[in-house]
């Protein structure tokens, strides 16, 4: 048994933080010491919709503190990062190949601790090493895979033209990726308020549009895109489409609000040849990918990380998240120091 500092939340905006024990790791699982988490999105959408108490991050990056009985491949020491989902392997779809489509591996969704505590038990599975990244730069390789599968999604090309629509940690990590893809235009399209964001997307080679309007409303970029990566809400996707040139592509990652549904018009988006794409990187694969791209600078973890917290001021971590769009593009919160 071993003693830990778990954050939890529920709705309306709670957060505390709980003493719990945590058994030892049984077989198929390992004990993780936790030393990083970023916060997602995901996390804010929990704190206002949440129905019950519940632990909470996904990003996380660690040591190996201890493992289950038989465990032959991780050693106390290694450092890794933890896959929110994972493929089984073994069913029909992962020996056709189709792995991006399992998600029958064991996860760490149920488990009384998640990645904003000091420990975590996480099945072995979903546990991949790293090594050469600080623990905050690491905790990116979770929302960095969604930005690989969503360019690879996309494929973008050599000599391709690209619009992002919302300059969220996520979406700057696909235009970065998209330029080292090979894309020769890279547009941001983001609130004026987003300063620090597009201020990061700058930095990444994108050109910058600030815009509070409609995204229908931007005509001089009418029909100039090849691809339109889509990383804001779905209200947003049917205006997006007036971006793309004849025959392109509208990746699209995230949630609506409201019932998601949206309307356009199919007659146009006929006769324009245009493809609508989603990506949703679950289970979570690319990570030695990712960590590669990490590691090469290709996502630029330094430009991305804004702010870090440790783990008793989790709530105005989550606070920053929500009110300070000024200045923030990704928060990360330390655990054990």
């Amino acid at each position: 048994m071993i003693k830990t500092r778990s954050a939890y939340l529920n709705s309306p905006w709670k957060f505390e933080l709980r003493d719990i024990e945590l058994p030892d790791p049984p077989v198929g699982f390992a004990l993780v010491k936790i030393a990083a988490c970023g916060i997602c999105g995901t996390d804010l959408s929990t704190a206002i919709k949440a129905q019950k108490w519940q632990p909470f991050g996904h990003e996380v990056a660690g040591t190996i503190h201890a493992v289950g009985h038989g465990e032959s491949r991780l050693k106390v020491g290694t450092t890794v990062v933890l896959e929110s989902s994972s493929f089984c392997g073994t069913c029909d779809l992962c020996r056709d190949g189709r792995v991006d489509l399992c998600n029958k591996a064991p996860n760490f969704w149920s488990q009384p601790a998640m990645g904003f505590s000091q420990y975590m038990l996480a099945p072995t599975a979903c546990i991949v090493s790293y090594d050469g990244l600080s623990p905050e730069a690491a905790c990116l390789a979770e929302p960095g895979g969604v930005a690989v599968d969503m360019i690879k999604v996309a494929n973008i090309q050599l000599g391709d033209t690209v619009c992002l629509v919302g300059p969220g940690p996520i979406g700057l990590m696909a235009a970065a990726i998209a330029r080292h893809a090979g894309a020769v235009r890279v547009v941001c399209v983001g609130h004026a308020h987003s300063k620090k964001r597009l201020d990061v997307a700058a930095k990444l080679g994108c050109e910058i549009i600030a815009h509070d309007g409609p995204i229908d409303g931007l005509k001089d970029l009418h029909k100039q895109f090849q691809h339109v990566l889509l990383t804001a809400p779905v209200q947003h996707l049917p205006p997006s489409l007036s971006l793309l040139a004849y025959g392109g592509t509208l990746t699209y990652i995230g949630f609506g609000t409201g019932d998601g549904n949206v309307t356009f018009n199919a007659n146009d988006f006929h006769v324009r040849k245009l493809q609508l794409r989603s990506s949703f990187a679950s289970p979570a694969v690319y990570y030695p990918t990712v960590l590669k791209l990490l590691k090469a600078g290709v996502i630029p973890s330094e430009e991305l990380i804004s702010h870090r917290y440790k783990l008793d001021q989790i709530g105005t971590a989550m606070e920053a998240c929500r009110d300070d769009k000024g200045s923030v593009a990704k928060v990360v919160v330390t655990c054990n120091n």
